[in-house]
């Protein structure tokens, strides 16, 4: 069975930078335990962005500055270098949502995929529903100990409908 682990968009600016929060900090163990114990492909999104990013349609309505491609920020805790160094492909994006990581998908064909990473409501909910577009018949798989959302409220209405859409939550 061809399975793959997507880490989406674990990086310090999440965690204690620009637009850290104390959740996205307690989600780190269990990333790695996943990480650690995964039998299959590890694969990465970024979220990606550079120096024109406020005049960018997120930057004006996110006018926070954060994963500036090669600052600190953009970089993921140093604990998952390893993982990153060997993962099967890294996709960097500048949008919530990767199509080039959705076309992988597809190409690799894989029967489980599973997730983990920040911010649930937000990239990994758009991930999932194209992953979930990608590979009709897979079997999709959150791991809600290992993600985590600033707005609890958004989160929780976010995974209501990645169960609407038959996404595993475990």
């Amino acid at each position: 069975m061809k399975k793959a682990l997507v880490i989406i968009d674990y990086q310090n600016d999440f965690i204690d930078g620009a637009l850290g929060f104390e959740k996205a900090k307690d989600t780190k163990e269990a990333i790695i335990k996943l990480a650690s114990a995964f039998e299959g492909d590890i694969i990465f999104t970024l979220d990606t962005h550079d120096e024109n990013y406020l005049s960018s349609k997120e930057g004006r309505n996110l006018p926070i500055k954060h994963c500036i491609k090669d600052t600190q920020g953009w970089q993921v805790p140093k604990e998952l270098d390893p993982f990153l160094q060997k993962a099967k492909k890294v996709f960097m994006k500048n949008s919530f949502g990767s199509l080039e990581f959705a076309l992988f998908l597809r190409e690799q064909g894989y029967e489980v995929v599973e997730f983990c990473g920040l911010v649930s409501h937000i990239c990994v909910f758009h991930n999932l529903i194209l992953a979930h577009n990608a590979l009709s018949e897979a079997r999709l798989i959150l791991h809600t100990n290992a993600t985590a959302s600033f707005d609890e409220e958004l989160e929780k209405k976010a995974f209501d409908l990645l169960q609407a859409f038959w996404v595993e939550l475990i």
